[in-house]
C-alpha cells in the first residue's frame, strides 16, 4: 500500500451539522457544480428522535452559497433521507423521503421551481433512468434495524419474526404505481436453512445495477440468541430471476462494478462459514466463540474479519461465480466500496476507526493491484460504536474526479468534504486491462 494525500477542495460549515448519508448515491449534480446535503440543527451525538427534522439543502461549490430547499422528518444518521438527484439528467429534480401523518412517503422536488410531488412509498434505490425505485419497508425496519430506521411510526403489525406482506416494492416515480416484487417470506424458501426457523427476517440494502435492469439486496435473519445471518441476492426489476449469490453467513456493502458484476465485503465459502447455516451449530459453537474472536482481533490489531477470511469479493451476477477481488492484498477493514463511474479500474472505499480512532480513505487500482491511501480523518471516539457514528461513506462525483465524504475530524462537527482525486486516478476512464 502507498500513501498519496489528495486535497480537500470544498467543505460545508455551520451553522448546523451537514451530512449526506449512504455511499451508493452521489450528492453531486451531473456537472459537479452543486452538492446536496442534510442539515441538522440539533446535537448529532444521539439517535434521531420522533419530532426531529433535518433540512434538505444545496451548496454551490464555486461560491460556497447554501440554499435550503425543504425539511424532512424521515431520516437516520447512516443513510439520511435517501436524498439524491434524479436521472437521467441529475440536474434539476431531487428525491428524498419524508413522513406524512401515519405513513412514510417520498418527495420529488424541482430545485428550480420548488414544485413538489408526493409519492406513496419511501424510496431506497432509484433506477439510473429516474423512472422507478425499489422501496424497502421502513415500518418493518423500525423493529430489527434501530440505526437505520425512521422514527415516528411504530406499527406493531410489523413487529414479528416474518410478517405477512413484507418485502421490497417497485414504484413508478411518475405515477406512484407500486407493487411488492420481492417477498421476504418467499426468500425464506430460497435455499432454506435450519437457522431460519424462528428467526426475525428482513430485506435491506437494495441497489440498482448501472443499467437499471437488475438490483441486488440483502436477506438477513436474526436468531433468537442475537446472531445475524446475511446473504446477497439479486433479481430482475420486476422481482423475477432471483439469484442467490453469496450465502456464507456474512455479507456487507456491495457495489456494482459493471452491469453484471459487483464487489462485496463478505466471507468466502469455507468450513467455518458453513457452521452458520445450522441453528444448533450457530448457538452452541459459533456464538460462544465470538467473544474470543473479538478479543483476538482487538488485542492483535488484526484487519477486521481476517481471522475468518472476510475480504472483498467479486461477484458475477450473470454467471453466479464469486472470487476474491485481490487475493494478494490484505485490506485493512470492511469498507463502503463503489467503482468510478464508467471505469471498472478504480474502487473507492474506506475503513472504520483504527486504534487511534482514525478512519482511512482508499482508492484501489484493480489494474495494478495496488491500494492507495488518499486521506485519514479522526473520529469522535465516544460515537464510534453507536448508531450515530459518522462513517466516511465515500461517494463519487459523476465525472469520476471528485469524492465526497462525511466526517467529524474538525472540531467534532459533522460536515461534508469534497476531495479531488485526479492526482491518483487521472482524467481518463479507460477500462482496466484484463478486468
Amino acid at each position: 500500500m502507498r500513501t498519496h494525500a489528495c486535497p480537500v477542495v470544498f467543505a460545508t460549515h455551520g451553522p448546523g451539522h451537514h451530512f449526506f448519508g449512504y455511499y451508493d448515491k452521489s450528492p453531486f449534480d451531473r456537472a459537479e457544480r452543486r452538492l446536496l446535503s442534510h442539515r441538522a440543527d440539533h446535537d448529532w451525538k444521539r439517535l434521531a428522535r420522533d419530532g426531529d427534522t433535518v433540512a434538505i439543502g444545496v451548496w454551490e461549490l464555486a461560491t460556497g452559497a447554501y440554499r435550503e430547499l425543504a425539511t424532512t422528518r424521515a431520516y437516520n444518521w447512516q443513510q439520511g433521507a435517501m436524498l439524491q438527484w434524479l436521472g437521467p439528467d441529475f440536474e434539476r429534480r431531487i428525491v428524498f423521503n419524508d413522513r406524512e401523518g401515519d405513513r412514510f412517503v417520498a418527495r420529488v422536488l424541482d430545485v428550480e421551481t420548488g414544485a413538489v410531488r408526493t409519492l406513496p412509498q419511501p424510496v431506497y434505490t432509484v433506477s439510473p433512468s429516474g423512472r422507478a425505485a425499489i422501496c424497502a419497508n421502513f415500518e418493518r425496519l423500525y423493529f430489527p434495524r434501530p440505526g437505520y430506521r425512521y422514527e415516528g411510526i411504530a406499527n406493531e403489525r410489523w413487529n414479528r419474526p416474518l410478517p405477512e406482506g413484507d418485502g421490497l416494492t417497485w414504484m413508478d416515480l411518475e405515477t406512484g404505481e407500486h407493487r411488492l416484487v420481492v417477498s421476504t417470506e418467499a426468500m425464506t424458501r430460497v435455499a432454506p436453512k435450519s437457522s431460519m426457523d424462528g428467526a426475525t427476517h428482513y430485506l435491506e440494502h437494495a441497489m440498482y445495477a448501472p443499467d437499471g435492469r437488475r438490483f441486488s439486496f440483502f436477506h438477513c435473519w436474526r436468531l433468537p440468541d442475537g446472531a445475524i445471518y446475511s446473504r446477497l441476492l439479486s433479481a430482475n426489476e420486476d422481482g423475477s430471476g432471483v439469484h442467490n449469490l453469496v450465502d456464507t453467513g456474512m455479507v456487507s456493502h456491495q457495489g456494482w462494478r459493471t452491469a453484471t458484476e459487483m464487489s462485496l465485503w463478505g466471507r468466502p465459502a469455507s468450513a467455518v462459514a458453513s457452521l452458520r447455516k445450522s441453528k444448533g451449530l450457530t448457538r452452541y459453537v459459533v456464538k460462544p466463540l465470538l467473544p474470543v474472536y473479538h478479543w483476538l482481533w482487538r488485542a492483535l490489531r488484526l484487519p477486521r474479519g481476517s481471522l475468518v477470511g472476510d475480504t472483498y469479493l467479486l461477484v458475477d451476477d450473470a454467471a453466479g461465480r464469486t472470487r476474491k477481488l485481490a487475493p494478494d492484498i490484505t485490506f485493512p477493514d470492511n469498507g463502503h466500496a463503489t467503482w468510478r463511474p464508467g471505469d471498472p479500474r478504480w474502487m473507492l472505499t474506506d475503513s472504520y476507526e483504527d486504534e487511534r480512532f482514525d478512519r482511512h480513505l482508499f482508492l484501489y487500482d484493480h489494474a495494478e493491484r495496488e491500494l492507495v491511501e488518499v486521506g485519514r480523518f479522526h473520529s469522535v471516539p465516544e460515537t464510534c460504536e453507536t448508531g450515530y457514528r459518522c462513517d466516511l461513506h465515500p461517494r463519487w462525483g459523476h465525472g469520476g474526479n471528485l469524492v465526497c465524504i462525511d466526517s467529524t475530524h474538525e472540531r467534532g462537527e459533522r460536515q461534508m468534504y469534497v476531495i479531488d482525486v485526479r492526482e491518483v486516478v487521472g482524467e481518463g476512464r479507460a477500462p482496466a486491462p484484463g478486468a
